[in-house]
């Protein structure tokens, strides 16, 4: 990120389920780094207002972007009834692609709800796109006089996700019309913990009665940040200076709340089937939203303590297309199922014993709380007394109930307004990034190289001749140790390579990481191959030569690797970033 001055800070939260975006002055944040203003946002079919608006998005035919948000919904479901949807593309929690996706590139393609196939850097972009020019429209009609160059933006990702995707939201944004030299990537559970550190005491639930702050300096804490798709899990500690560093790397999974609403789904298809299902939500998409909708704003008052059953009103449309479909009575076919004692279907209302209903939250919870109890048995985290739990899925009693009984001798704190900590703390983190100051490394970093044969310790499969020498292909030579401190903008030693071949004019250096913390050769099977990083190769009387190498070093505290190549014949250095995603 460029050093140069700026007079505000946007910052872009790009979620499973939803998005939105958010802004301060530097001004403002100077006396108040709460004054943090985001946009209001309208569902055109229904009398809902929020601060965030569905990740969803509504190309045309030719390719071409059409909306963004509740306008997306409202506007598919109108082509959808009207039978004019054919060639469009709709696409609705799609990032979760980027956390199980291994061989991400830039041709990656995305698939849409119909399976429709466009570039994901594509879509991601438009995306990002169109919620920075609402961003900037929305400074425009409020004359404050800022241009787009005053602007440093950041765009929060995962702290889970690997350098290839942070990689490829980069250059979404980047694509998107945002300057590269403006932006800077927050995570997640970091930008969470940035704007509970500055809430009031009486702002946040859970937290001492004593007066004295959660993050006072010594205090080590643990982030559960709970979104629509991935939970993402931090452990920090607050040192003298009040900054903060990460004990232990970023870990979590994909247990977020549209897995309560995956669960949902599968109820209402074992009822009535997926092809019925696929018909409803074709023919009657309005109602297939709405029904979701319904859902969404149920699933946040369920809690432990409910009893009898919780009334859903499901579109008369899907117990229609249901009896057309088979012939059967809808309440003839829940007899005949294993939940026939549980659930009730009449007209347009669906009743769920509460015990059913509370079943759909398990495999999220259990996912969570599994994970945790893993977490607490670890050396770097114990001590950690205190578990803070933000993201838009922390609004569930539910889960707040499970980690409360699962963790009795934890501090539960839950922030106002945790569904937006990470949006505004991504904000916070924009006007102050050396706020964390160490961070832990998830993989284990290296390099592939040659090396000189020896008989003694390399295996006679890997050995290759070049240039008259027997050398030692494929070995790890690594640069930083999974579960390592690094300091934030510290590199690491450098480390000297040099051509392989006489004459070669580029070294191209395969970047491996490895779930192991001192693996040999790359091709073991804890490593993966992550990106390549292309240096030119010295060159001394017009040509290059073996005698003279490059050091490089890797810098790892940052968000972002980056790395520094010096050319020792000329001490020239290089700049610049992995390429993680492969051919452009």
């Amino acid at each position: 990120m460029s050093k140069r001055n700026y007079l505000m800070v946007a910052a872009i939260d790009f979620g499973t389920t939803y998005s939105g975006y958010a802004f301060s002055f530097k001004y403002d944040f100077e006396k108040d780094p709460l004054k943090i203003s985001a946009n209001n946002w309208t569902a055109g079919s229904r009398a809902l207002v929020s601060l965030k608006t569905p990740t969803t998005v509504l190309i045309n035919s030719k390719k071409e972007f059409s909306a963004f948000g509740y306008e997306a919904e409202d506007r598919y479901a109108e082509l959808a009834e009207e039978e004019d949807h054919t060639g469009w593309y709709y696409y609705r929690r799609f990032k979760m692609m980027l956390f199980d996706k291994t061989d991400l590139t830039r041709r990656t393609m995305l698939k849409d709800i119909e399976g429709k196939e466009m570039p994901a850097m594509t879509v991601f972009s438009m995306c990002i796109r169109y919620l920075r020019n609402h961003l900037l429209e929305t400074l425009k009609s409020r004359d404050t006089g800022t241009n787009d160059s005053d602007i440093r933006w950041v765009l929060s990702v995962p702290a889970i996700w690997n350098d290839s995707a942070k990689q490829f939201m980069r250059e979404a944004a980047q694509n998107a019309g945002i300057n590269g030299d403006q932006l800077m990537i927050a995570l997640e559970p970091e930008a969470a913990s940035m704007f509970c550190k500055h809430l009031p005491v009486d702002r946040i639930s859970g937290a001492p009665d004593t007066g004295i702050s959660v993050f006072s300096p010594g205090t080590k804490y643990l982030v559960l940040d709970a979104g629509g798709g991935t939970v993402d899990i931090t452990v920090h500690e607050v040192l003298a200076d009040r900054k903060v560093r990460e004990l232990h790397k970023a870990s979590g999974g994909d247990w977020g709340g549209t897995q309560v609403d995956e669960a949902f789904k599968q109820l209402l298809i074992k009822i009535v089937g997926n092809d019925v299902m696929v018909r409803f939500s074709r023919n009657h998409t309005a109602d297939y939203l709405d029904m979701y909708r319904e859902f969404e704003t149920k699933k946040r008052a369920i809690s432990g303590d409910i009893v009898g059953k919780v009334t859903f009103k499901i579109p008369i449309a899907l117990k229609d297309i249901f009896e057309e479909t088979t012939g059967e009575d809808i309440k003839d076919a829940i007899a005949q199922t294993r939940y026939s004692e549980q659930l009730s279907w009449t007209g347009d209302k669906l009743r769920i014993n509460a015990d059913l209903m509370k079943c759909l939250f398990d495999s999220a919870i259990s996912g969570m709380t599994n994970h945790l109890r893993q977490l607490f048995n670890e050396p770097t985290v114990k001590g950690t007394d205190t578990i803070l739990l933000v993201g838009g899925f922390s609004d569930s009693p539910l889960l707040q109930e499970a980690v409360r009984k699962t963790f009795p001798d934890k501090r539960l704190i839950i922030p106002q307004d945790a569904g937006l900590a990470v949006l505004k703390g991504a904000v916070i983190f924009g006007h102050q990034p050396e706020s964390i100051s160490a961070r832990v490394a998830k993989y284990t970093y290296g390099i592939e190289v040659y090396r000189n044969f020896d008989a003694k310790i390399h295996p006679p499969s890997r050995k290759v001749v070049i240039d008259g020498i027997e050398k030692c292909k494929d070995i790890f030579s690594k640069h930083v140790e999974k579960g390592e401190t690094v300091i934030v903008g510290q590199a690491k030693p450098e480390q000297r390579y040099t051509p392989v071949e006489e004459g070669q004019k580029t070294l191209v250096m395969n970047v491996y990481i490895s779930t192991d913390s001192d693996p040999k050769f790359v091709t073991e099977s804890s490593c993966r191959l992550l990106g390549t990083l292309n240096v030119v190769a010295p060159v001394v009387d017009g040509k290059t030569s073996k005698e003279y190498g490059v050091w490089t070093k890797m810098i790892f505290g940052d968000t972002e690797l980056k790395v520094e190549a010096r050319d020792e014949k000329n001490n020239k250095v290089t700049k610049s970033n992995f390429n993680f995603l492969g051919q452009a």
